[in-house]
């Protein structure tokens, strides 16, 4: 009984793998089905009239936006109970040397519009989400010249690499432009300008959850004046996962600090890398337990009052959108 039991389980086991696999490639067929059906949605709109393909790249990112038929637009797409989710973005290859916008090239006098397709569902856990690419041009006749102005945004991460996936908004007093970075951290915008002068833009990242050096969590830039005719890629953004900080104050024996000894006293933390004059950030201690978010990811230390101890406590290391803990030793004696 005991073998048969053993043999069971393990046979049970197998069976569930088989069903979970199966329901997620079912999953990522039906991912990958409409997908497609968005390209090829997409790419009949691009070509019905000589307004579609500045209509289409005006639109910037949108979710949803062709819903099954008896479904609502922007609401995740049903498919055999499952919930699916089709975000689109589109972005203006400008550039005819191949290089990225974002790092130079001449402008071309019909570029084309490069669409990224990107499915996601619910209960996908930790599938990757299915991407589809493609690239539209536009006919000679349609309304994209090369007076058409473009901003490029760069966006890196916290080690320096290119961020792809991050949300761009370009704008100005009465135009506002939206665009995901794609692999080389890179988003494009299409503007218009006044005739003359031009017009003065701003760029800002706007994803949830990140943060710049100076923690701020939609960091803008000004791009300045751009002429008709014009790419400017000037601004450049450091953008990352924002991390998370316990700070937990202890007696001399390790264990957790009486809150009466803690009225009044303050924590000094220091950032590695930081934005401004000083790293350095005098903090009212709140209690025990001091929990500390929207952090940038990189080395901090921490310690009680303002004079620094010797030896030094130990930093920790933060990485994109994770977590630390560090212990704070109060003096003996305090208050």
């Amino acid at each position: 009984m005991v073998v048969l039991g053993s043999m069971s389980l393990a046979v049970i086991g197998i069976i569930l793998n088989t069903q979970s696999l199966g329901v997620n490639n079912r999953a990522r067929v039906a991912a990958a089905n409409l997908a497609g059906r968005e390209v090829d949605i997409l790419r009949e709109e691009f070509t019905r009239t000589s307004d579609s393909p500045m209509n289409i790249a005006n639109a910037g990112t949108v979710t949803n936006p062709h819903p099954l038929p008896s479904q609502t637009a922007g609401q995740p797409l049903r498919v055999d109970g499952g919930l699916y989710t089709v975000k689109r973005s589109v972005a203006w290859n400008i550039t005819g040397e191949g290089a990225s916008a974002c790092d130079g090239g001449s402008l071309v006098m019909y570029p084309t519009l490069r669409v990224t397709v990107t499915v996601t569902w619910s209960g996908m856990g930790n599938i990757a989400p299915v991407v589809t690419t493609a690239s539209l041009a536009p006919r000679k006749d349609d309304k994209v010249l090369g007076t058409s102005s473009y901003i490029a945004v760069k966006v890196s991460d916290a080690s320096g690499l290119p961020n792809s996936g991050r949300n761009v908004r370009v704008y100005s007093s009465g135009e506002s432009r939206t665009a995901v970075t794609d692999a080389s951290g890179c988003a494009v915008a299409q503007v218009t300008p006044a005739s003359g002068a031009g017009t003065s833009y701003s760029a800002q990242v706007t994803d949830v959850g990140f943060v710049d050096v100076s923690g701020a969590t939609g960091p803008t830039k000004i791009v300045g004046i751009v002429p008709r005719g014009a790419l400017n890629n000037s601004v450049t953004f450091t953008y990352a996962r924002a991390a998370t900080l316990t700070l937990q104050l202890v007696d001399s024996t390790g264990a957790p600090a009486n809150p009466a000894d803690l009225v009044g006293g303050t924590v000094t933390l220091n950032a590695a890398e930081y934005a401004g004059a000083s790293g350095t950030t005098v903090l009212p201690v709140t209690g025990p337990t001091m929990t500390l978010t929207g952090l940038w990811p990189t080395q901090y230390s921490a310690y009680w009052g303002s004079a620094p101890p010797t030896p030094p406590n130990l930093a920790v290391a933060l990485t994109s959108g994770s977590a630390g803990t560090i212990a704070v030793a109060i003096p003996v004696g305090t208050p």
